[in-house]
């Protein structure tokens, strides 16, 4: 329990409309996979889903996540392009993969045009196992210092 690694990919709109997504690299983590399909009208459909358990403790009145502090989503949008990737947030429109990725943001235009055009997610879903778009968020619950992020 808690020995896994997962990257969380923060999404960000700028005022343009440009997305940019924002990796969060987090080490010691609790992952339950969930393999299954479904089979829909139209063939196999994956139904597999994901419980992520991260924990977060306190320091200077700051929920930390590892060595960045947890900002709300809104609260977290708020801040200036240059410090996105020095805080973390979760909420649904964001994704997380089992395993590492390199922490520099990513824009999503440049991946429109591969594999079928939709985007950075849809790039990443594509080409590695185990990635969940963020669809609950559950804390941060304080009895047990922790957030309980459900993907599919």
């Amino acid at each position: 329990m808690y020995n896994k690694v997962v990257t969380i990919f923060n999404k960000y709109e700028d005022q343009t409309g440009e997305i940019y997504w924002y990796p969060h690299v987090l080490y010691g983590v609790d992952l339950i996979v969930d393999k299954a399909a479904n089979i829909a009208k139209t063939g196999l459909d994956s139904a597999d889903t994901a419980k992520l358990h991260i924990r977060y403790h306190i320091a200077d009145g700051n929920k930390m996540v590892g060595n960045l502090p947890w900002l709300p989503p809104k609260e977290w949008e708020q801040q200036p392009n240059d410090e996105l990737s020095e805080s973390i947030t979760f909420d649904s429109g964001d994704f997380f993969m089992e395993g590492e990725y390199p922490t520099d943001p990513v824009k999503d235009s440049d991946y429109a045009d591969r594999l079928n055009g939709n985007g950075f997610y849809g790039y990443m879903n594509k080409r590695h196992d185990y990635v969940f778009l963020i669809t609950t968020v559950g804390g941060p619950y304080t009895l047990i210092p922790h957030f309980e992020i459900g993907g599919k």
